[in-house]
């Protein structure tokens, strides 16, 4: 996609920010669109993303009406291994998932107050998303995919 990104966006939950977002769990995750070619080596201080050849930037789309601009994601099928290898494989591993039927089961964070949100399938986890940038927008129609 070519379009131009706005580069505001957040890259730690608080309180309040959690709260928010964990108002959105238990929704349907109705598509999903990959960037190709990431930003995430624009963001400060966030050296794994940056140096990552994992990380990708997407769209989250949720059946609420709301989406999430995510960058610099790792995507994890088994928080205890490696990230999937490039964004082919995640890209791949979400387009079937949305196909199935995927939902965002949990927002959490990481040790470092980073976004993680769980994808699952009858609440059984698919797919971890660690998240080092984000910002959360309404949709009205979705993109041609």
């Amino acid at each position: 996609m070519s379009e131009e990104r706005d580069l505001d966006f957040y890259t730690t939950v608080d309180d309040e920010m959690y709260d928010e977002l964990a108002e959105l769990a238990g929704q349907r995750v109705v598509h999903v669109e990959l960037w190709e070619e990431s930003i995430s080596d624009m963001l400060e201080g966030q050296e794994q993303a940056a140096t990552s050849a994992n990380a990708v930037d997407l769209d989250l789309y949720l059946e609420g009406g709301l989406y999430f601009e995510l960058y610099g994601v790792l995507a994890y099928r088994d928080p205890e291994q490696d990230p999937l290898p490039d964004r082919e494989a995640v890209e791949r591993q979400l387009t079937a998932l949305v196909k199935q039927g995927l939902w965002l089961d949990e927002v959490a964070v990481d040790e470092e107050n980073a976004l993680v949100l769980v994808l699952s399938r009858a609440h059984k986890p698919q797919l971890y998303l660690a998240i080092s940038g984000w910002s959360v927008d309404e949709w009205d129609e979705l993109p041609n995919g």
